[in-house]
């Protein structure tokens, strides 16, 4: 049996191809694939790069998967995704007997938590959190807007950066270490209005670009700027909030599991310490992401065609395979 997994998302999409023994066949990285932002006919060309780039690399036909996941950006939140999207991502894989297509964050939680009973949180380009209990009810929280919301996310902490910088620049804030690391990355020389151009043309047109600004935030905090260290601690406390959101619509027994993913947490304990700190006044328990939101993907493909040793036996593989050197 042969398994094909995307996890997808507005900075990358990730897809893999494997087979029940974890042998992984093929593995590739392309270009993010946000239906909103490429319209139906972009991401219909997007997806067919993808997939045929994927499985010309596993020496495989579309007619040879046999069950695949998609795990894909707002999925369910524009509307016409319950119909455009099956159809063109169906169209890709002729003959296959099972495309699954959800939500990004499902793919997450399917790898976080092994499928298991818990609450998944990503934080990256944008914030979501979603979970399931042992009566296999579903909630999600979160990832509404990167302009607008997706609070906690390195998007919202690239706001943070830009609303520091221009507070600083003008006066109305005391210069920190963040003033001339945002001067350096945008170049900056003389007048600091310039940076209006970055703003209006850079980032409004780049959601990647708004995301790349928490780098900035990560670089000023470990000089120890409390500004940016501050925004890490609000991070983390809006990602409790989604937790508290998710745990309180659903009857998750005992302690719940509640995990995480995403390019927020790369910043180490300047988030992750006061987000167990508020995961555990829940009643919860921050665990370690078990696998990647891609092995999630190949996970929910093959659970419904696999045992649970051979799917666990699987996953490990594919994991230790990955995580091989180069």
């Amino acid at each position: 049996m042969i398994f094909l997994g995307c996890d997808g998302g507005s900075t990358k999409t990730e897809l893999l191809v494997a087979d029940a023994a974890g042998r992984c066949l093929a593995h590739r990285i392309f270009p993010g694939c946000n239906y909103a932002f490429l319209g139906r006919d972009g991401f219909a060309r997007h997806m067919q790069a993808c997939v045929a780039g994927v499985l010309e690399d596993a020496h495989m036909a579309p007619s040879q998967v046999t069950a695949a996941m998609f795990g894909l950006p707002v999925y369910g939140e524009v509307p016409g995704t319950e119909e455009e999207i099956p159809q063109i991502l169906c169209a890709l894989l002729p003959g296959c007997p099972q495309v699954l297509i959800e939500n990004d964050a499902v793919a997450g939680w399917g790898g976080s938590l092994g499928g298991q009973p818990g609450i998944h949180v990503v934080a990256g380009t944008g914030s979501i959190a979603y979970g399931q209990d042992e009566a296999g009810h579903a909630c999600r929280v979160g990832g509404w807007s990167l302009l607008f919301s997706d609070e906690g996310s390195c998007s919202w902490v690239g706001r943070q950066v830009i609303t520091a910088f221009v507070k600083q620049a003008d006066g109305r804030l005391p210069r920190t270490a963040l003033y001339s690391l945002v001067r350096k990355a945008a170049g900056l020389r003389d007048n600091d209005l310039y940076f209006s151009q970055v703003l209006q043309i850079d980032l409004r047109q780049d959601a990647s670009k708004l995301a790349s600004l928490q780098r900035i935030a990560l670089e000023a905090a470990r000089q120890g700027d409390h500004t940016m260290q501050a925004a890490y601690r609000a991070a983390a406390g809006e990602l409790v909030q989604m937790v508290r959101a998710v745990k309180s619509q659903l009857h998750l027994a005992g302690t719940p599991r509640v995990s995480y993913a995403g390019g927020l947490f790369h910043a180490g304990a300047l988030v992750l310490a006061p987000f167990s700190v508020g995961v555990h006044a829940l009643g919860c328990r921050l665990v370690q992401p078990r696998f990647s939101p891609i092995l999630g993907a190949a996970a929910l493909a093959a659970r419904d065609m696999l045992d649970a040793e051979t799917l666990e036996r699987m996953l490990t593989r594919l994991d230790a395979a990955l995580h091989a050197p180069a």
